[in-house]
């Protein structure tokens, strides 16, 4: 057969299943806001405006995004653009623009209803589509109607209206603290291009209006950063102690060639800030001691090396410094290179050629070490942050030793066989005075220990004292705590017993181990002692706990009082 003879056919698509996909892509919902945002900002707009409601009058509360710019508009092309899945007007004499893949818009098809007004500086156009995911999720492309004045207009700009969006799911996430944050961080607006000098959207405006929020709030163009704050000696004039917590230095590194790629370059965004200086900007870190409202994290959970395009913060990088938690999140630091290439729902650089991606890495190490932690700022920063330190763990120690020697003095003791026994404080006093114990009376305690690990799982590997076969059968495990109390860290399941120094828990109270297992304490009377055991409904075996304050007052006669001489 010649190639003359062959079939042909084209590849198809189907287009319902397509469509579904590009729009379930974009696994955070609040995706749809970003994409907005560029959108606007891709067609000129000087003002956005973001409003998310719920729509009380419908027994759903629905869910309705509006957003608004006063960008060029929509003509018939670009509204084909609009609602079309892989046509994007990036040729439109805009090769800058964020948007090239078509897909952006997709994510307001995860809704009940699109509506759009816009008006260019020839037409003005009204679009609707309705149940555009219902649709979809039935193998149907959806449709949209819509009507074109030609006109001329002195002032143009886009209303988009979503209704229903997200199947009204996760309407936390568009609480505005939540909101702004996010779009501060993770869309154009928040953007890091002023620190390079790149300098196109200053004086543009978001009017956000988030779930809860009164009135709109006016958020101006550009990522959050703290003003530098580096002459150290005069921060330890004004601030001893707490220094390092102000300190904010900024390193920009330009236009950085990348390694084995000539061509290509990227640009380097790299500030050390204190802990205190980051919360003057940042309400959402977290505050500790305080219950976190939703959307709050911790530092460590936000902060370090972000890899961006269109200086859009994309995904952290961390482990291209190779740097421990510490040291990262000292650090609010920004990589762009517009070479990255993303996912369709610009969540990942996944699609960047792994060569040029090892290159960038390299790249960006080197500028670190080099350029960064080799200057003589940082050296002297590191230098003055080890001393502070050292200073600083001098005088805990000291404060330690006069807090330590206040309570030894002041510590009950009991003397007993010649010797001094001391009263616990903490889990490690009860060990030491449980060994003290079974070492000169073995007989006092039913078991012997003969395995000991602090750092992991149970305390203690114990068997019957008269018992030398180690058999899988004969041992068991024993927990050392200082204070019995209603929930217990470990699980029940393997443990023959717990020894503590006290029990504030009453005669029937419930302990609930790890795995939601419940048992209830009885205290008895038992013979010559006080017997604490914790009873189980279902399970055979029980747990006795050895209360020493109690337990070594019944069978020894142990009585723990403050030393005579004890200090004030």
């Amino acid at each position: 057969m010649t190639a003359q003879e062959r079939r042909r056919r084209r590849p198809e698509v189907d287009e319902a299943r397509e469509f579904l996909e590009i729009t379930r892509d974009f696994v955070d919902p609040r995706d749809a806001i970003r994409e907005a945002i560029s959108n606007s900002l891709d067609w000129d707009a000087h003002n956005v405006s973001v409003k998310v409601y719920e729509d009380r009058r419908r027994p759903d509360e629905e869910l309705v995004l509006e957003l608004t710019d006063d960008g060029v508009g929509l003509d018939e092309n670009r509204l084909q653009a609009f609602f079309d899945l892989g046509r994007s007007m990036r040729g439109d004499g805009a090769e800058n623009r964020i948007g090239y893949k078509g897909h952006g818009t997709k994510t307001y098809f995860n809704s009940r209803q699109i509506e759009v007004w816009s008006d260019s500086a020839a037409c003005s156009v009204y679009a609707i589509m309705g149940e555009p995911l219902r649709k979809l999720m039935a193998d149907e492309v959806p449709e949209y109607e819509y009507d074109i004045e030609e006109k001329s207009n002195e002032s143009t700009g886009t209303r988009i209206r979503i209704y229903g969006y997200n199947m009204n799911q996760n309407k936390r996430d568009f609480a505005h603290a939540v909101l702004r944050d996010y779009i501060l961080w993770f869309s154009k607006f928040g953007s890091v291009e002023r620190e390079v000098g790149i300098h196109n959207h200053d004086g543009k405006v978001l009017c956000l209006q988030g779930l809860g929020q009164d009135d709109p709030e006016e958020i101006e163009f550009g990522h959050a950063f703290p003003v530098e704050n580096d002459n150290i000696e005069r921060l330890r004039e004004e601030t001893p102690g707490d220094w390092p917590k102000l300190f904010v230095k900024r390193w920009i590194l330009k236009g950085q060639p990348i390694i084995d790629n000539p061509a290509r370059s990227l640009d380097v965004v790299f500030y050390i800030e204190g802990d205190a200086a980051k919360r003057q900007y940042n309400p959402m870190i977290r505050v500790r001691g305080r219950t976190p409202e939703y959307g709050m994290y911790k530092v460590e959970d936000r902060y370090g090396l972000w890899i961006c395009k269109d200086f859009i913060p994309i995904k952290r990088y961390n482990e291209w410094l190779g740097l421990g938690k510490r040291l990262e999140t000292k650090f609010h630091a920004f990589v762009n290179c517009q070479d990255f290439r993303l996912t369709a729902n610009r969540g990942d650089i996944g699609n960047t050629p792994p060569d040029l991606l090892r290159a960038i890495a390299a790249t960006v190490l080197r500028l670190f070490e080099d350029d960064i932690i080799g200057s003589a700022d940082y050296t002297d920063y590191e230098e003055a942050v080890e001393l502070e330190e050292q200073y600083q763990t001098a005088n805990q120690e000291r404060q330690d030793f006069d807090r330590r020697r206040r309570l030894a003095v002041a510590k009950s003791v009991c003397q007993w066989e010649g010797l001094e026994l001391l009263e616990p404080r903490q889990e490690m006093g009860v060990v030491a005075l449980f060994n003290t114990v079974a070492s000169l009376r073995p007989e006092v305690f039913p078991f012997r220990i003969v395995d000991y690990d602090s750092k992991r799982g149970y305390d203690a590997l114990v068997t019957q004292r008269t018992v030398q076969d180690l058999g899988r059968d004969t041992i068991h495990f024993v927990e050392f705590k200082y204070v019995l109390a209603n929930e217990f860290s470990h699980s029940f399941r393997h443990l023959a017993a717990i020894v503590c120094w006290d029990c504030r828990l009453g005669d029937g109270s419930e302990v609930v181990d790890i795995q939601n297992r419940r048992r209830q304490l009885r205290i008895t009377r038992d013979g010559d002692y006080t017997r604490y055991m914790l009873i189980s409904a279902t399970e055979r075996h029980n747990i006795e706990v050895f209360v020493l304050k109690d337990y070594l007052r019944d069978r020894l006669n142990l009585e723990f009082r403050p030393r005579p001489s004890a200090e004030s």
